[in-house]
């Protein structure tokens, strides 16, 4: 029998061992020189289904494939459950999803999560964010996502009857002074009381448990001076402050004026856009995308406004989405170029996304001239007004959020003064956040 050297065996096994690794290279989509092969180069976008981001990301992803050689794919799930997908990927430690859509709100929560992008972002993209965005994505200094788009309130109103001689006559004669879109609360309250007559409210409340409501309660607390909203920096609860009494307190008032529908415990946007539709409300403060539903069913006689004003004038919350990086995504510099060529294509939110809003100011300004997307001029005043902002970066907003909806309810229900029920969300949410 022949006889090998052991240093021959040495040989032949670290030979064995290369081309067994270089199979397994292979096997998993890379080249022997380690580049991803088409089969591997793939990231996985995480959007809401049914919406403009899911629009949008599909329509988008044969370019950026083309630009890039990346495929994307989408993953669109109900709005209930994409923070819970999130969470279950982080708690998991497996990079699902390369770039996840997220509400403002879950930033805090997922903040550790995810990729810091001020080594990848400068100011000439950040400029041309729209106000309170830049703000609203970063936490700790850092810029944790790109936008999608930016909403707030505006007022949406029917302008043939603010329009009418007969109406204009009966208005100045009943309160002195010219029939006009209001601007302010106490003319907001005027035009309620006007117009609540022929089967007609003046306007609506938002009172169901909901986060809708929350935001309509903090809108006028901003308008009244609150800044910031609910927590401070160190985590002080500012529920009870005055401006937040005077807001709640306003809102009741209205209810009980009757001047909003009876049913204002089970109303919020999506009811009071209904009703607006079938010509049973003057006037509402809501969110700007319900503007163009409203203008495509009649765009003779909707009309949009900016926010109303408190003591310190025009204010409103925001709600806007981002496009961020999961810092555990194995293909990290591709999910960068990827939420940046989504913001390059912002303005396809205007012109594919169902809710014609964007995150780009050029972009508002761009498409504001056309008619129908009169809602773009009212967002953009609104946000020019010092108290327009964000609610509190904290990860405990949705138990938060609940509490004060419940307070909302027990004083428009008159189960308590604003004063008691802020009060106590105060207790509670310090319980919360302690």
């Amino acid at each position: 029998m022949r006889k090998i050297s052991l240093k021959k065996i040495g040989v032949l096994a670290l030979a064995t061992l290369t081309a067994m690794s270089v199979l397994t290279l292979t096997g998993c989509g890379k080249n022997s020189s380690g580049e991803k092969t088409g089969k591997d180069k793939k990231i996985t976008v995480l959007v809401e289904s049914g919406g403009p981001a899911e629009t949008v990301a599909k329509s988008t992803a044969a370019a950026f494939k083309a630009k890039t050689g990346y495929e994307v794919i989408v993953d669109a799930v109900p709005y209930t459950g994409m923070y819970d997908k999130v969470s279950t990927e982080i708690k998991a430690k497996a990079a699902t999803h390369d770039v996840v859509s997220l509400d403002v709100l879950w930033l805090s929560a997922f903040e550790q999560n995810l990729l810091p992008l001020n080594n990848q972002v400068d100011k000439q993209i950040t400029s041309d964010f729209l106000p309170t965005l830049e703000a609203g994505g970063t936490l700790n200094q850092n810029l944790l996502g790109l936008p999608m788009w930016l909403n707030s309130k505006v007022l949406i109103y029917r302008k043939d009857l603010f329009a009418d001689e007969t109406n204009k006559s009966a208005f100045k004669q009943k309160y002195g002074h010219d029939l006009k879109v209001p601007t302010t609360w106490q003319e907001y309250e005027e035009c309620a009381a006007f117009f609540t007559k022929d089967g007609m409210y003046g306007t609506t409340v938002f009172g169901m448990a909901s986060g809708d409501t929350v935001c309509s309660l903090l809108d006028h607390a901003s308008q009244a001076g609150a800044m910031p909203l609910v927590l401070d920096d160190k985590n002080k609860v500012l529920i009870d402050e005055k401006p937040y009494v005077e807001a709640l307190q306003y809102l009741v008032d209205l209810y009980k004026s009757g001047d909003v529908p009876d049913e204002t415990l089970s109303v919020a946007s999506t009811e009071s856009q209904e009703m607006f539709n079938n010509g049973k409300l003057a006037m509402q403060l809501n969110w700007s995308h319900q503007y163009p539903a409203a203008y495509a069913l009649d765009n003779q006689n909707v009309g949009v406004a900016p926010m109303i004003g408190g003591s310190a004038g025009v204010a409103a919350t925001t709600g806007p989405w981002y496009q961020s990086v999961m810092k555990n995504s194995a293909h990290q510099d591709v999910a960068v170029e990827y939420i940046k060529f989504m913001y390059d294509n912002n303005e396809k939110y205007m012109t594919e996304g169902s809710l014609k809003i964007a995150g780009r100011t050029s972009v508002y300004e761009k498409y504001g001239t056309e008619p129908g997307n009169e809602h773009l001029n009212a967002v953009l005043q609104t946000l020019d007004h010092k108290y327009s902002q964000n609610r509190p970066a904290t990860p405990y907003w949705t138990e938060i959020e609940e509490v004060l909806a419940s307070s909302i309810q027990s004083a428009l229900s008159g189960k308590a003064t604003p004063e008691k029920a802020l009060k106590d969300a105060k207790t509670k949410i310090e319980a919360i956040v302690e």
